[in-house]
Order: structure tokens, then C-alpha cells, then sequence
């Protein structure tokens, strides 16, 4: 099992991971995944010159489980209609020529779920399925995660490239969050005199329920909260007295436009992370994304973020006449 205390580290590990590996790199990285856990009783599928692979990218021989993989490329689907039909034709590739195939499981890198095109196409093959005894499933990022949790620290290293923290990473942690608070107060340096400093109100303690903030994000904002002292610190000491209230000022400025342009908390979350680690495109060691995700969990946690539903759920337990 995983270790609580780094659970978070390896959820944004493995996130990362996902994201970042597509295409034929998938197929191998969910291979891998597998084979480790489950070694000779799954079986890797290969194309065999013209003859394919038969809709067919690995077979769990315990239970007649067929996977077909799909890895878009940075986690993230441009053509809906082409992966719902690809969806349609491997399944019906697969069971046209595998009569032992119990399950089928569409598997993907997309980590903050599927669209809703493709979840209307699984949810019809799913149906069309149930008729001829075959179960219908995905595999997506809860499939990794229980895989990475059956693993030892070494085959977690060996998938993800990473290993856990060290002191060696934590002494240089305060450099690079030093570098991005810099690059950061360079964005907010033309729209300092508009951003109100004072914040709106006290933070709530529930800010991650409020926000409708999904399991996948609020385990890695809790997990880098550990180090947020090391970034209140660099924030603290940047030179700039009104850093520490304008760069959480700007953060919910930039967060409240986001959702008022009618994202959802997981869009809101990518595009505040990008507008973040866009800023650390000279750090390029490993850890670039570490740096970026402890000053995003500072941030988050340090300013006043949908105060509006704040106060409208205190209005309706005042307005509550059950009592």
C-alpha cells in the first residue's frame, strides 16, 4: 500500500505521468503498470505485420479482460468524433475476433475524466455489449492509482521516474520558488494599482468543499500544503513588502475570471497551474512541477476564492425553517 504521508506526492506524479505519455508510450507505460503487478498473468499484445494486433492492446488471461489503450496526447482530447468512433471500431474489432474476451475495458491517460461525447459512445457499446455477455468498462486514472498501490517503491520509481521527496530536493526548493514568485510579480506588476489588497473576508476552513475541488487535486493541494512554510517564507522575505497581499490578490482575481468564464473547478485548477509552471520554463530539473504545485497550494490556501458561495450557504441555513 501506498504511504499516506506521500500518497499525494505520487497522486501528482502519476498524474503528471499520464499526461505527459501518449500515443504507442501509453500502450507501453500501461504494459508496464501491469506487468509489474500482475507479471505473466497479463500478456502485452503487439502488431504483428499487416495482421494488426486485433483490437486487442493487452489481455488479462484471470478473468478474459481485453484492453485497448488510448493516449491523448498531453492528457487532453482534440477530436472527439474520431476517438468515439476508434472507441466503436476497436471494440467491435475486438469481439469479432477474441471469443474469449469477457470484459473490455477502454483505457486512457485522461486524468480529469471523460468528455461527455465519449462517455454517451462507452455507455452505448456498453448496452450493445450486456446482450452478448461481455462487460464494458474504462480504465482510467483509479486503474493506475489502485495498480501503483499494489507496487513496491522500487517499481513506483522504475514507472514514474521519480522517487519520493529527499533533503536533497527540499534545500533547493526555496530557489525555485524564489524564481517563480519573481516571474509571477512580473505578471501582476502592470495590474498592481487595480488589484484590491485587502482580502474579501476570512478564508474558509472548507475552501476545498466549497469549491467543488475533485479528489485527484484536493489530495495533491493537501500533500504540498506541507511545504507551503517554505513558500510563505520566500514570499515573505522577496523584497517586496506588498508581495505577501498582492500575489494571493492576484491569484484570486485570476481565479475568479476563470470561473466567471463558465470553467469547472478541474479547468479552473489546470489553467491556474499553467499560468504557474508557464512561468519556470528555464528550471528544467525535476523539480520544476514540485516548485510550481507548493506555491499553487500556498496560494490556493492563502487568499479568499468564491466568497459568494460562502455566504450564500450561510444564508440558507439562516433562512432554514426546519427549527
Amino acid at each position: 500500500m501506498l504511504d499516506d504521508s506521500n500518497a499525494g506526492y505520487w497522486e501528482f506524479a502519476l498524474g503528471a505521468k499520464l499526461r505527459m505519455t501518449n500515443g504507442n508510450a501509453f500502450q507501453a507505460l500501461f504494459n508496464d503498470f501491469m506487468t509489474r503487478v500482475y507479471g505473466d498473468d497479463f500478456i502485452p499484445i503487439k502488431p504483428h505485420g499487416n495482421l494488426g494486433d486485433g483490437g486487442m492492446d493487452g489481455h488479462f488471461m484471470m478473468n478474459g479482460t481485453v484492453y485497448q489503450c488510448y493516449g491523448a496526447e498531453n492528457g487532453h482530447v482534440l477530436r472527439h468524433d474520431y476517438v468515439c468512433k476508434k472507441m466503436k471500431d476497436d471494440f467491435e474489432h475486438a469481439r469479432s475476433t477474441t471469443d474469449y474476451m469477457k470484459e473490455w475495458r477502454f483505457t486512457h491517460n485522461l486524468v480529469d475524466g471523460l468528455t461527455r461525447e465519449m462517455n454517451d459512445a462507452l455507455q452505448k457499446i456498453m448496452q450493445e455489449a450486456e446482450p452478448l455477455g461481455i462487460k464494458v468498462r474504462h480504465f482510467g486514472l483509479a486503474g493506475f492509482r489502485e495498480l501503483l498501490s499494489k507496487m513496491s517503491e522500487a517499481d513506483r520509481v522504475a514507472v514514474l521516474g521519480v522517487k519520493a521527496v529527499n533533503d536533497l530536493q527540499l534545500e533547493r526548493l526555496p530557489e525555485e520558488i524564489s524564481a517563480l514568485v519573481k516571474a509571477l510579480m512580473e505578471e501582476v506588476r502592470p495590474v498592481r494599482d487595480t488589484i484590491k489588497e485587502d482580502p474579501a473576508g476570512r478564508v474558509p476552513i472548507n475552501k476545498l468543499q466549497i469549491n467543488d475541488i475533485p479528489e485527484h487535486w484536493t489530495v495533491q493541494i493537501k500533500f504540498f500544503l506541507r511545504y507551503s512554510q517554505i513558500s510563505r517564507a520566500v514570499v515573505t522575505r522577496s523584497g517586496d513588502r506588498k508581495t505577501p497581499i498582492q500575489l494571493p490578490a492576484y491569484f484570486r482575481l485570476k481565479y475568479e475570471t476563470l470561473r466567471n468564464e463558465g470553467l469547472n473547478p478541474t479547468q479552473i485548477i489546470l489553467n491556474l497551474k499553467a499560468l504557474v509552471v508557464g512561468q519556470v520554463i528555464d528550471l528544467v530539473d525535476d523539480l520544476r512541477d514540485f516548485a510550481a504545485m507548493t506555491l499553487l497550494a500556498d496560494l490556493f490556501e492563502s487568499c479568499v476564492i468564491f466568497e459568494e458561495a460562502k455566504k450564500e450557504e450561510l444564508r440558507e441555513v439562516e433562512n432554514d425553517l426546519a427549527d
